[in-house]
């Protein structure tokens, strides 16, 4: 083809890019990419890391057939699939997910959601377009490997189908902001078997100190087995359970205990001589009061949730050293452990200290070492079993 038609081929491709309308149905939009395959490549060589791909795309195609849905088009490494039933998508994503954990090295990584797209014909192809597809993009792109990640639109309507199936789990929601697209609450899928890959916390810094309690709520609500939530007295985390509407705060932490999550709760000993020494030191003449106000508060608060029957529980412990930051820590036993935390700093309110955000998988020797000093802290600490009286 010569250069002199090439002006015409453009006009002609973007009239008929213009002239291409389709239809607008509800379609659950799968995406699914094959993790590790770059690396995969550079070990075992281009040839069957190739080969890797392929039978994750034949593997997804017959898996897609067999549960009503079609292959709209392959990425290289990845497949986008379509389903009319939004339930036969997630059976579908797990199967191939199962299946693929079998690949050498690799594993899948997907997004689904629900929603409106546009069907098209293009040269003879079907192909999807619009905000669901985007959106699916997204999420397939902030999954971890392993992991099936899915937003509140299919979550609400696979309700049912969750309740009645007890070898199906779903997570906790979590909010993330994806792309293009925002603030997005969403939801790990799998198979109980399988497990929970759980959610990475990229290294993030906040200047302007303690976080909302939207955000704290946002940051604990991906746990799955602990909390650990460490301070001087936590007089503010105390209130939130007393002070604020129990959907704020309390709602979530019983949903969270409800689901066997324990939460542990460290502050400084106020019958001890370094709480006065720091009280003084600080010029906060009522802190050790404050302390032992904020100890009730969470014993009591403990003593409830114990009366409603839940798999967690809330624990109390005091620590009789030098308070040298705050820390809530998510899940530290687990790889998808994460970490807030703050330095106390002299002449600085301790609601205003900058906070650090990372886990495990971001920032693994930070998350080590402040690990390792929890742990110390945790060995000389003790554990509350009764309300404690004022001296």
């Amino acid at each position: 083809m010569s250069s002199s038609n090439l002006p015409q081929l453009l006009r002609d491709a973007k009239a008929e890019a213009r002239n291409t309308k389709g239809k607008r149905v509800s379609k659950a939009i799968a995406m699914f990419d094959l993790s590790g395959s770059t690396s995969l490549k550079l070990t075992v060589g281009h040839t069957l890391a190739t080969r890797a791909a392929l039978v994750q795309t034949i593997v997804c195609r017959k898996i897609a057939n067999a549960r009503n849905g079609i292959v709209i088009k392959e990425l290289g490494d990845g497949v986008l699939l379509a389903f009319d039933d939004a339930v036969d998508a997630c059976r579908a994503a797990i199967e191939i997910e199962k299946v693929t954990r079998k690949i050498r090295d690799c594993s899948t990584k997907a997004g689904l959601t629900f929603g409106f797209v546009e069907e098209v014909n293009i040269g003879g192809a079907l192909d999807v377009l619009g905000t669901t597809v985007d959106r699916c993009a997204r999420l397939q792109a902030a999954a971890l490997p392993g992991q099936i990640l899915i937003d509140k639109a299919l979550y609400d309507s696979i309700a049912s189908f969750l309740k009645d199936n007890q070898d199906v789990s779903v997570s906790l929601p979590t909010n993330v902001v994806l792309k293009g697209i925002g603030e997005t609450e969403i939801y790990e899928l799998s198979k109980k078997e399988l497990g929970f890959v759980g959610w990475q916390q990229p290294f993030s810094f906040q200047e302007d100190g303690r976080l909302s309690i939207q955000d704290k709520v946002k940051f604990m609500r991906c746990a799955l087995s602990e909390i650990i939530e460490l301070g001087v007295g936590l007089t503010t985390f105390s209130g939130y359970f007393s002070d604020r509407r129990s959907a704020e705060f309390k709602d979530h932490v019983i949903d969270l205990l409800r689901h066997g999550v324990k939460l542990k709760c460290y502050v400084l000993d106020p019958n001890s001589r370094i709480a006065e020494m720091y009280a003084e030191d600080r010029k906060e003449i009522n802190l050790v009061q404050e302390i032992r106000d904020s100890i009730k508060k969470l014993q009591l608060q403990s003593e409830e949730f114990s009366s409603l029957n839940l798999k967690g529980s809330l624990e109390v412990f005091v620590y009789n050293s030098l308070p040298y930051f705050h820390v809530m820590c998510v899940d530290p036993e687990t790889d998808n452990g994460r970490m807030t935390v703050s330095q106390y700093m002299p002449g600085i309110a301790r609601a205003e200290m900058p906070i650090m955000q990372f886990s495990k998988t971001s920032n693994p020797k930070l998350f080590s070492k402040y690990l390792l000093s929890l742990k110390n802290l945790d060995e000389k600490s003790s554990f509350i079993a009764q309300i404690p009286k004022n001296p």
